[in-house]
């Protein structure tokens, strides 16, 4: 189990290699940013341009038209928007003047409040063409989406621990099931389930009938004495208990008609033998 445990969670570990949707969820987050942004300049119906991965890690936000640029503003809309994707918040985000193609505005936010840094809060960039470009300073996802998986794969887990627990539990049902008590013949006898077993066919037997068989299936091709029969399934003597005991067998011997290799025969005088030429 704890071997499973270490390959779910490894096959979740969040690294580059693994992140096949990253910079789709970081260019969704990047336009959640660009039209709160807009509507921060009561602009309801200019265009976010596509979002841009200029390479690794770094990704560009454009827009079609001018705006003004509050710092304050812009970094608690690109903050809360990247953090409800759950991405890093290790990051450094530049604005960068469209037509100088200089940096206007610049800070960094870092995984410890503490140490992020964010200068010139409170003057504002004139209305102009800017984009916004947001590098990202490693590709892991947040510490939450980490633990999602692991939850995840704790989840998964259980799941399949407890479908082996039942497909186990069937198993063993049915090999409880088809345990039976010996083997006659061609039939299978099942002392608890008063039955024999021949393929598909199936034969019902009364409880003395049972007890019988029992007996003479721990004795095959031994003599059983007929006290020891009369004593075991009746505890009964009696001239009425002797009759019914050739009345019973004579019953068990039909019951296994149709199987040549399984005959009860009467030794005069001394009791019976359940003679079997085959035991599967």
């Amino acid at each position: 189990m704890l071997a499973i445990l270490f390959f779910v969670l490894v096959s979740y570990q969040p690294n580059s290699n693994k992140q096949d949707n990253f910079s789709e969820i970081v260019k969704i987050a990047l336009r959640d940013a660009g039209n709160k942004l807009l509507l921060s300049n009561n602009d309801s119906t200019s265009l976010i341009l596509p979002v841009l991965e200029l390479e690794k890690n770094r990704y560009q936000l454009s827009f079609q038209n001018n705006l003004l640029i509050i710092p304050d503003n812009l970094i608690g809309i690109v903050t809360k928007s990247l953090e409800a994707s759950h991405l890093p918040n290790n990051y450094i985000v530049e604005v960068v003047n469209c037509n100088t193609k200089e940096v206007s505005y610049s800070y960094q936010i870092k995984n410890n409040k503490e140490n992020n840094i964010i200068p010139c809060m409170g003057r504002n960039l004139p209305l102009d063409c800017y984009s916004i470009n947001v590098l990202f300073m490693n590709d892991k996802l947040s510490t939450t989406t980490y633990m999602n998986y692991s939850l995840f794969s704790l989840a998964l887990i259980a799941f399949i621990s407890v479908g082996l627990f039942y497909k186990k539990r069937r198993k063993d049902g049915n090999k409880e099931k088809d345990s039976h008590d010996s083997v006659i013949g061609n039939f299978k006898f099942y002392k608890d389930q008063n039955k024999l077993v021949k393929g598909e066919s199936i034969i019902k037997l009364t409880s003395k009938e049972c007890e019988l068989i029992k007996i003479f299936s721990e004795n095959q091709n031994q003599i059983v004495k007929r006290e020891l029969l009369i004593k075991e399934v009746w505890e009964d003597n009696g001239v009425f208990v002797g009759r019914s005991l050739d009345a019973f067998i004579s019953k068990i011997r039909k019951k296994f008609e149709g199987d040549n290799s399984v005959n009860i025969i009467n030794i005069h005088g001394v009791g019976y033998k359940l003679e079997t030429s085959k035991n599967l």
